[in-house]
């Protein structure tokens, strides 16, 4: 039999094995790390997706889907599958109301690439999910596990009363304890942190670098120093653009884009989500008007986007995208031609000042403009002589700021190379309501002298709302020698 004081010393020895071994328990346990959102125009809707990423080595994986713009009747079916397969049973998703969301429950059995599919009928869009792994278990775990056991093990059999009548055997037994649970005990003290030994989960967004709330963040092209040596891609990425159909005045027609390496040739399929899309794309016409749209990815490398362009003539179509790693932020440049008579040169949108959009009065102030200094750009809305602050926030910003500047003639051309573009965003923090309004203001460093065109958008009841403006940007004054 084993003694009062020698039970007492198992229980105590059981305690702290229990206390070794038990964090590693946990080791192969996960949850959901990471929220994927990004805007889709698929078709004729807008839709805004937010993806949860399920746990290590697959799971439930929710998928909201939110409706916005002028979304028609029926309904979008989503899925999930691997790269490239056809989904056998998507779930249907109602995409009426405009900015009601909508959510499902999807699974991906397995780790590994995924893709989450939403199809209108006609175009499946593709958007690439990782399920990662589920980790190995830890090095200094198994030292734990084995030093611990082995140690109570060790010192158990030394207190038997058979043992003891053997000092020997007792005394090496006892050793074996000491060691096994001295390994035990320095695994757990040179163990790393809790940060660091968290199993990897499944890769989240690219991180967005975005300025603290109320200042200012916004990306574009560097001003040329010499236009015609400008290439007509703003990096490694080459876009080309074409339409499976000739492209008219005043009908839709889907706008493809496919993505390769300008060094390589390869298809580029690394693009990262970054400000809720994976290519914000912006195509001007030669009536200065803008659409601000968001590509899907229908397979690797290709892309598409459906317009309806206003008028004839050739449209500049500007491709910012973000590759994954090292890539940082790029802006392409492509364009399409748009068949029909010759279009008549537009009229400048108006300066700053006060004007009327989508039933509201909006007064832009842009002080005085500078090349080479930052110049603030503010616009004000108000309706029926009230300030409006409903205003809703888009991919992730209160406002955007899309620029043209002056091609060699001295106006925006968004087929001259020497017209640098830009998009900026205003960062301010929204309201007590979660909405912002009634003022949205940028801050720019326009590159160069002459006129710019400026298109400031905001979203109200779901709707993008777009105010063009035109200012012309002064020389600074000559500093005396």
């Amino acid at each position: 039999m084993i003694g009062r004081g020698r039970v007492g010393v198992l229980l105590v020895l059981l305690g702290v094995l229990a206390a070794l071994v038990a964090p590693a328990a946990f080791a192969h346990e996960s949850t959901p790390t990471g929220v994927q959102r990004l805007e889709l125009d698929l078709g004729a809707r807008e839709l805004a997706l937010t993806i949860t990423a399920p746990p290590e080595g697959g799971g439930r994986m929710p998928v909201v889907v939110l409706p916005r713009g002028d979304a028609p009747p029926g309904e979008v079916r989503v899925a999930a599958v691997r790269p490239g397969d056809v989904p056998t049973d998507p779930v249907a998703v109602p995409v009426a109301p405009v900015g009601q969301p909508h959510e499902v429950a999807l699974t991906a059995d397995g780790p590994g690439a995924w893709e989450v599919t939403v199809s209108d009928g006609a175009t499946v869009a593709r958007v690439p999910v990782t399920v990662a792994a589920p980790a190995s278990t830890p090095g200094w775990v198994w030292a734990v596990r084995v030093g611990a056991v082995l140690g109570v093990i060790a010192l158990v059999a030394a207190l038997a009363p058979s043992v003891r009548q053997r000092p020997r055997l007792a005394l090496g037994l006892g050793a074996v304890a000491l060691v096994g649970l001295t390994i035990a005990g320095t695994a757990v003290a040179t163990a790393p942190s809790s940060a660091s030994t968290t199993p990897e989960a499944a890769p989240a967004p690219a991180p967005v670098s975005a300025p603290p709330a109320g200042a200012h963040a916004g990306h574009g092209e560097a001003a040329p120093s010499t236009p015609a040596a400008v290439p007509m891609t703003g990096g490694s990425v080459v876009v080309t653009a074409s339409t499976p159909t000739p492209a008219s005045a005043g009908a839709p027609v889907d706008l493809e884009l496919d993505l390769s390496d300008s060094s390589t040739g390869a298809v580029v399929d690394d693009l990262a989500i970054h400000d809720d899309a994976p290519i914000h794309l912006a195509v001007i016409g030669p009536d200065q008007q803008l659409a601000h749209v968001h590509p899907v990815r229908t397979a690797p490398g290709h892309y598409v986007v459906r317009l309806t362009p206003g008028v004839a003539g050739r449209y500049g179509v500007f491709a910012e995208m973000e590759r994954a790693g090292d890539g940082g932020h790029q802006v392409a440049r492509t364009a399409f031609e748009v068949a029909g008579p010759a279009t008549v040169a537009a009229a400048p949108a108006p300066g700053p000042g006060l004007r009327e959009v989508a039933g509201m009065q909006v007064d832009v102030a842009v002080p005085e403009a500078v090349a080479g200094r930052p110049t603030s750009v503010t616009a004000t809305f108000g309706q029926g002589g009230r300030q409006v602050t409903d205003l809703q926030g888009w991919l992730g910003m209160a406002g955007h700021l899309l620029v043209l500047g002056p091609g060699l003639g001295g106006t925006p051309d968004p087929m001259d190379p020497a017209s640098a573009f830009g998009h900026v965003h205003d960062m301010g923090a929204p309201g007590p309501a979660g909405t912002y309004g009634p003022r949205i203001s940028f801050e720019h460093t326009f590159p160069r002298a002459g006129r710019h065109q400026l298109w400031v958008q905001v979203q109200r009841d779901w709707q993008i709302v777009t105010v063009p403006v035109t200012v012309d940007v002064t020389q600074p004054p000559a500093t005396a020698p």
